[in-house]
């Protein structure tokens, strides 16, 4: 770590967190895979960042990839995607204190409509339900067993949810609340939302407190199931609302689910298309820095609040031993 401090590397960190608690306490019935660290072991982390690194947000990214300008010798970047209500309660506070600042990316749909996420519904619907084995039969037939280890059968539900083209959402919920016996009242949806979500006076007052608020889609949908009319709306609405919102312009998105493009030159244009310059994926770990690195395609890294502090100063310093999640 103090030779990253004098030794200019092909890697800039950026770490990606979602939910700060106990992923016990405060996710007990959602989606706990989502909470990244608690608050103790986030306040560590941004102390070693301030001892060790030069912070650096959206602008100082801009004059790097379009300017020419060299970022620092020991330069990070800290990012939250979503919006949940911890970024201001948790991870605010403690970015003022120590003199920090980070990018939020924001689902806009999920401020407005007062919704919960798509994969907090889900862990709800299962790990609620009484049922042993049920049945869905949309978009196809298929048979699941909640006799055993229910996080499996949870990620193959989400899976459905990643990978199907064209998707209704909603419906399969509602088709998969019914096989799971659990009832999703708009009141619980409020109820949850409101729990765990930020609103956008909240997320107002990030952008007032000198924090980047950028964009996360609407409705957090993975761009490689959207049809192209669908693409453009999640694009571009997401980013007109929030400079609608902070009175601000939107240069940067996050792509929800950590979608890399890659291989995606179709989407690639889309998001050029609807104004973005900056783009972050979380799907392939931490890529080196230089000319060749598309500005749209920018690679960050997970937080697990299983790992030891040591081994997130082990990754900070030698990119190869980045957390990769599934």
């Amino acid at each position: 770590m103090v030779v990253r401090k004098h030794v200019r590397l092909p890697y800039l960190p950026i770490v990606t967190y979602h939910r700060l608690g106990d992923p016990q306490r405060d996710a007990r019935y959602l989606d706990d895979t989502v909470v990244d660290a608690t608050k103790e072991s986030f306040e560590k982390q941004v102390a070693l960042f301030k001892k060790r690194f030069t912070l650096l947000g959206i602008e100082d990214l801009r004059k790097h990839f379009f300017d020419g300008m060299p970022l620092p010798k020991n330069a990070a970047v800290i990012t939250f995607d979503d919006g949940y209500k911890a970024c201001y309660d948790v991870a605010l506070p403690i970015l003022k204190r120590a003199g920090g600042k980070a990018i939020f990316f924001i689902s806009t749909d999920h401020m407005t409509r007062r919704k919960a996420f798509w994969w907090d519904r889900t862990n709800y619907l299962v790990k609620k339900s009484t049922k042993r084995r049920i049945e869905v039969t949309y978009p196809t037939p298929v048979t699941y067993d909640l006799s055993g280890d229910r996080s499996e059968v949870t990620q193959q539900i989400l899976d459905v949810i990643k990978h199907t083209f064209a998707l209704d959402i909603e419906r399969y919920l509602r088709e998969l609340g019914a096989a799971l016996g659990v009832e999703w009242t708009e009141a619980e949806d409020k109820r949850i939302t409101d729990d765990i979500l930020m609103t956008w006076e909240e997320v107002q007052e990030l952008h007032r407190q000198g924090m980047d608020v950028e964009s996360h889609s609407c409705s957090h949908r993975v761009f490689t199931t959207l049809p192209p009319d669908e693409l453009k709306n999640e694009l571009v609405e997401s980013k007109n609302v929030l400079e609608e919102k902070l009175q601000s312009p939107i240069r940067a998105i996050a792509y929800p689910v950590s979608l890399s493009l890659n291989k995606h030159d179709d989407i690639l244009v889309a998001v050029k298309q609807a104004g973005y310059e900056i783009g972050f994926s979380t799907s392939s770990g931490l890529g080196p820095l230089g000319p060749k690195t598309n500005p749209l395609d920018i690679q960050r890294f997970w937080v697990d609040p299983n790992l030891p502090h040591s081994y997130f100063k082990a990754a900070l310093a030698v990119p190869h031993l980045t957390y990769r999640r599934r």
